[in-house]
């Protein structure tokens, strides 16, 4: 007996974005999958150095996460909504969604949420707002959760903890529909129709919609209570008529310290089309709630904090300073032993390269950086599998020209007293004393404290490259950073 073709969905028509779609970045990941992102800018905004892939960084991007079998653009009025307020989208094709391939890994709400951390590392964007709808909406959570540093807001759209947060017809019909479509991967054919005209999906797509919907059967699988640690500002919201179950809906609210609830009158499941202007106006409001910027300041020097060059007889304060750092990195993922490089620091020093920012009254020791003449911060072309993408978008410049800033950190201790603004200062100086007539930098995109210190500095962005920190809990892509002196 031949097999019978699975049921064919025939998803409702919604409007795609019309904002300015600046870039499409394809992003490798470790397992053989590329992830499709598109990034929509206000008019004017160009894939440049400065706002690379379109993004300003004063203005953290909203990345948006869509559901189960769709493709970014059904966010369409919203990522209009957001673009027309001054701000960029990230809108990502999910994993085996959309343009984004499979990959060999096994698929999970997980992989898809760190398929997100990726793509945001590879355009560079160290902290962002977060819009997620269904499967999107899981993902959000998960991310505020696990990547939590980084996100500054979730607004979660028809979310759910476990698949009983659905009623148990729905789940039934998507395991009978699950496995309609995985025996037509094994024994259908191609260019079968059924009943009303519609095509029937060719064995090859059966296999894929079967496994997505398999992932709805089985997860996700995430306790409540690890929820309990977002500390961003969180609106969890459902229709009215939701498939998702309204205990569910206040369970994931229950369990976010001062999240709030959101029910759209008279809407179903597929807010993004039911309702665009509704999520739209929640997305902004919960977006303000935490409206983080960073616009650029006067880099001048605090008044209690002196900046002076210093030698290597000062080298145990430093190794004491940077053993500081290392013992709460925050988001810098310096390590004791692993960064900086054994013997990296007492090499400037020798070479009376490196500043120390003092305390007046103690002459303590609050931070430190060096400065040196490089003009190769990196290739890009490392291996793993982020390589390959190129290597620094800045003009060639002879090594006399170019004056590079190394191990710059400081105390945390002496966090709030506007050290880094003073080292900074300091150093740009001595870059000029020394004829130079640029400044690069490289720090890690998981570096929030670094990243928005040279933003807010007015240093220019230049697109990320591959180069890794080996040994090191952060990503291999790592942000470039300019100043004209």
């Amino acid at each position: 007996m031949s097999v019978t073709p699975p049921p064919v969905h025939v998803p409702r028509p919604y409007a795609r974005p019309t904002a300015n779609l600046v870039a499409r970045v394809d992003v490798p990941t470790e397992d053989g999958a590329s992830i499709a992102a598109f990034v929509y800018a206000p008019h004017g905004v160009r894939d440049v150095p400065g706002t690379p892939f379109g993004i300003d960084s004063a203005f953290p991007p909203v990345l948006m996460l869509h559901g189960n079998g769709e493709e970014h653009g059904i966010f369409g009025p919203v990522i209009d909504a957001v673009v027309a307020t001054g701000r960029s989208v990230v809108a990502i094709d999910s994993r085996a969604q959309g343009e984004s391939t499979r990959g060999e890994a096994p698929l999970t709400y997980e992989l898809m949420a760190a398929d997100a951390r990726e793509v945001m590392s590879r355009l560079g964007v160290w902290d962002c707002h977060v819009l997620g709808f269904s499967d999107g909406a899981i993902l959000g959570l998960l991310l505020a959760r696990d990547w939590g540093e980084h996100v500054l807001s979730v607004t979660a759209s028809g979310a759910n903890l476990t698949p009983a947060g659905l009623p148990q017809e729905d789940t039934d019909f998507m395991a009978e529909a699950a496995a309609a479509n995985a025996a037509w991967a094994a024994e259908g054919w191609e260019g079968e129709v059924d009943e009303e005209g519609n095509a029937v999906p060719s064995p090859a797509e059966a296999a894929r919609i079967a496994e997505l919907l398999q992932l709805m059967v089985d997860q996700p699988q995430i306790d409540a209570a690890s929820l309990g640690g977002i500390s961003c500002p969180v609106t969890v919201m459902a229709g009215e008529f939701d498939c998702i179950l309204p205990e569910e809906t206040e369970r994931i609210a229950e369990a976010i310290g001062g999240a709030q609830t959101y029910i759209v009158p008279e809407a179903g499941h597929t807010i993004p089309k039911e309702a665009p202007e509704v999520m739209s106006k929640v997305l902004l409001e919960t977006i303000g709630q935490n409206d983080a910027r960073h616009p650029t300041h006067e880099v001048n020097a605090p008044s209690d904090v002196l900046v002076v060059p210093i030698d290597d007889s000062w080298a145990d304060a430093v190794e004491d300073l940077y053993a500081h750092v290392c013992a709460e990195p925050g988001t810098s993922g310096w390590a004791q032993g692993l960064w900086p490089p054994e013997g990296l620091a007492a090499e400037l020093l020798c070479a009376g390269k490196t500043l120390a920012a003092l305390d007046p009254a103690t002459a303590e020791v609050l931070g430190a950086v060096s400065v040196d003449f490089d003009d190769n911060m990196g290739d890009g072309w490392l291996a793993g599998h982020g390589h390959g993408q190129g290597g620094p978008d800045w003009e060639p410049r002879p090594t006399g020209e170019v004056a590079c800033y190394h191990l710059l950190a400081v105390d945390p201790t002496a966090r709030g007293r506007h050290v880094a603004r003073a080292l900074l200062a300091a150093a740009g100086q001595r870059a000029r004393d020394l004829g130079a007539s640029v400044v690069r930098i490289n720090t890690s995109v998981a570096n929030v404290g670094a990243n928005n210190l040279y933003a807010g500095a007015g240093l220019t962005r230049h697109k990320p490259i591959w180069l890794p920190y080996e040994g090191l809990d952060l990503p291999g892509y790592t942000n470039l950073w300019e100043l004209a002196l």
